[in-house]
């Protein structure tokens, strides 16, 4: 049917998606579906992706009529648009908007210059447009261009908007494959996996509805590198090549009656010359190819510097100094870290919360200080909340994060930055780091540069590939001080003492005022129980000093997604009057606590900020100024708010690197899965004063006595100790190697 666009009742920018009312004068439209509202025409309205938003041009509608809880609608599967023959309508849809460097005065030019042919010439002849006054060669291009790009990205929006691609995404197709993209889609599907963001199973519907050959060999190669990708997620580095076809043989035959690819067409193309560059296979294990480089280059690194040894100064007067400076008096352990620190190149230092960590770090940077004046220090985390939180500890002023540091623009992206010019470097919360930031770092460090690394072990590891602090402890060629005592029983703090309890597998835990356990059965009374506490302390304590930790991000009333959505109306409800930020289903307003989810410029990922302006650009665009801790205010678009949530509750894997002074954990047993002891002692180390665990006692001991922690997938301790000891034979030969 032929209808004509007349308003919108709801858009959603990024996935495309409208829901708009058409006008027709078509009758075999159904009586239901007309709106009441209207006495002239046929009103309706239509639902789909993309569909045009100017009453300039009719639309030819094809699709099916579906009931939904608004009544009767038009699902729109297919849509042409009608352009005007006439002088009036062409002015009107040159003026639309839609073709930038139109307005409506050189419209009604063109128009009469060209007359009803105005849209053959720009389609055939657009150089024609310079004959008229004030259209110059860049303005041309910039007509030409928007004309070409709006009509081929609705194209390819209407293609692809049934498989859930935003514009966004769609661009980013448009923007590689330029005039070959359908071409592209309807042939060769499967080269979108070469493009960031696009997974298997998404380009794997694409290529089922064009009906691409199941055992085509683009979508076997597809198979094979989005296992080893998914693998990666799960944190492993590798896959061995059983494992890696067992699940790329589930991928390829799912959804069809009967096999379609078989074992031996797999391994033939892990085996082609075309997946050499993407995967590397050594023995079992089989890598994608920048894994094994992080991996390989990593162990080396790491070797080179285990052997060196410094030039060995004794500390024992500077000690004593630094002791007596800071009013400090250290454990045999502790100064035993302090000295290892200074006559290694590389060195380790672990613990729990109360351990001293921290004092000793600051004995060490005296001690440095003095010894060798003039020489450059970094301090660094892998979050800003973490390098903050350092420098406050230390009283240095300047940590980084290592994105900072090392000048990375985001997650996985190299950079052409040069080698970290200090001669000391420290970096705290190292059991956050994954395999690839640990390549980035390592590959930066100039050869005779201190490295002193920090952490929990026993917290949770990185949320990327690999397990990298652990495997340094473990290949034993960097020397490790393991301090193990509480410090803090002396100011009866019972976090630092049940998180010591937690690590022996002992459910002895003590309760009081500064550690308890509310109970409850179920999930949705546990989420009652956590708002009302949760408005409590904010009330008592301040909104930024309180965070919820839940073990899941979406499952049930009690995830940090049910939790942010129920406090964010209780909290900060709609006000009339007060403007609002929509971001598709999601609505932000001034005052709202968010945190940013990706690395980007100045903000980190898992940065905390608040809301404090919604105004509008000098374009007149819609735009949210958020500030961050240490007054860093960030502008932020529509376009970038997929970096932006809640942050009233997160994840516990989303905590790390940050501290609390109250911290409140819903722990049930419903949340069997990721009920682990390294999930409930990172959650609980997060807290400074205050932990209040909502739930059941049984899944509290349930995720004390499940240590059963995932095995990854990596090699690096095992490389390490190969290069070790093959540089070893190399320097000093066979025998003594073996001394």
């Amino acid at each position: 049917m032929l209808g004509k666009y007349e308003r919108t009742i709801f858009e959603d920018a990024e996935s495309g998606y409208n829901v708009l009312v058409y006008s027709s004068t078509d009758k075999s439209i159904p009586k239901e579906a007309i709106s009441k509202c209207f006495s002239d025409n046929i009103h309706f309205t239509v639902v789909g992706y993309y569909l045009p938003k100017t009453n300039s041009v009719g639309v030819e509608l094809t699709g099916k009529w579906v009931q939904s809880k608004f009544g009767l609608q038009l699902l729109v599967e297919k849509f042409t648009e009608v352009l005007p023959k006439t002088k009036e309508g062409l002015i009107g849809y040159l003026s639309s908007g839609l073709i930038k460097g139109i307005g409506p005065k050189t419209a009604k030019e063109i128009v009469n210059r060209f007359g009803t042919n105005a849209l053959d010439v720009l389609d055939k002849e657009p150089e024609k447009l310079l004959q008229m006054n004030g259209i110059t060669e860049g303005k041309l291009k910039v007509i030409i261009d928007s004309h070409q790009a709006n009509a081929a990205m609705k194209e390819i929006a209407t293609f692809l908007s049934p498989y859930g691609i935003s514009v966004k995404k769609a661009m980013k197709i448009h923007n590689q494959f330029g005039a070959e993209t359908m071409n592209v889609l309807y042939n060769r599907p499967f080269e979108l996996c070469n493009i960031s963001g696009f997974g298997f199973k998404t380009v794997d519907a694409i290529a089922r509805s064009v009906n691409c050959a199941p055992d085509d060999l683009l979508r076997i190669q597809g198979a094979v590198l989005y296992s080893l990708d998914e693998a990666t997620v799960k944190g492993h580095v590798f896959l061995k090549t059983n494992e890696l076809i067992k699940e790329t043989y589930a991928l390829l035959n799912e959804g069809f009656h009967s096999e379609v690819v078989g074992l031996t067409a797999i391994k033939d193309c892990m085996q082609s010359y075309d997946m050499r560059p993407k995967i590397t296979i050594d023995g079992e294990m089989i890598y994608k190819s920048k894994a094994y480089q992080w991996e390989c280059d990593t162990a080396e690194h790491i070797a080179d510097m285990a052997i060196r040894r410094p030039e060995i100064k004794s500390i024992s007067t500077e000690l004593e100094k630094s002791q007596k400076k800071l009013d400090i008096t250290l454990s045999d352990m502790q100064k035993e870290a302090v000295k290892t620190c200074f006559t290694s190149n590389i060195s380790i230092i672990t613990g729990g919360p109360g351990t001293g960590k921290t004092t000793v770090l600051k004995v060490i940077l005296d001690v440095y200080e003095r010894i060798y004046k003039g020489n450059k220090i970094l301090l660094t985390a892998p979050t800003g909340r973490a390098s903050r939180r350092m420098s406050e500890s230390t009283g240095f002023p300047d940590a980084q994060t290592l994105h900072s540091a090392m000048g990375l623009k985001g997650d996985e992206v190299p950079s052409d930055e040069g080698i970290l010019l200090y001669d000391f470097i420290v970096v705290d919360e190292f059991s956050m780091v994954d395999m690839w930031l640990c390549h980035e770092l390592f590959k930066r460090i100039m050869k005779n540069t201190k490295v002193l690394l920090v952490g929990d072990a026993d917290q949770l590891p990185s949320v990327g590939p690999g397990n990298v602090f652990r495997e340094l402890i473990n290949c034993s060629r960097i020397p490790v001080t393991k301090l193990d005592v509480v410090f803090r029983q002396a100011e009866t703090s019972r976090i630092a003492i049940n998180a010591h309890e937690i690590n022996k597998n002992s459910t002895n835990l003590l309760y009081g005022p500064d550690f308890e356990l509310k109970h409850c059965d179920n999930d949705a009374e546990a989420s009652d129980i956590i708002k009302t506490l949760y408005m409590q302390e904010v009330e008592e304590n301040g909104i930024e000093n309180v965070q919820i930790l839940a073990p899941f991000r979406v499952r049930g009333e009690s995830s940090s997604g049910g939790l942010n959505t129920a406090l964010h109306k209780l909290i900060n409800p709609p006000q009339p009057g007060a403007a609002e930020f929509k971001v598709g289903k999601r609505v932000f307003r001034f005052g709202d606590k968010v945190m940013q989810t990706k690395n980007k410029g100045d903000i980190s990922n898992g940065d905390i900020g608040f809301i404090m302006a919604i105004a509008k650009d000098d374009d007149g665009v819609p735009v949210l100024k958020i500030q961050f801790s240490d007054e860093r205010v960030v502008l932020y678009h529509s376009e970038d708010m997929d970096t932006i949530e809640h942050a009233y509750a997160m994840t516990i894997h989303k905590s790390q690197g940050s501290e609390y002074d109250t911290v409140i954990i819903p722990i049930l047993s419903s949340f069997y899965i990721m009920l682990r002891r390294n999930l409930i002692y990172t959650a609980i180390t997060r807290a400074k004063k205050k932990v209040v665990l909502v739930g059941e006692q049984k899944a509290l001991f349930m995720a004390i006595h499940k240590n059963d922690t995932d095995k990854r997938n990596t090699l690096l301790a095992q490389r390490i100790i190969g290069n070790y000891e093959r540089k070893i034979t190399a320097l000093y030969g066979k025998q003594k190697a073996a001394l």
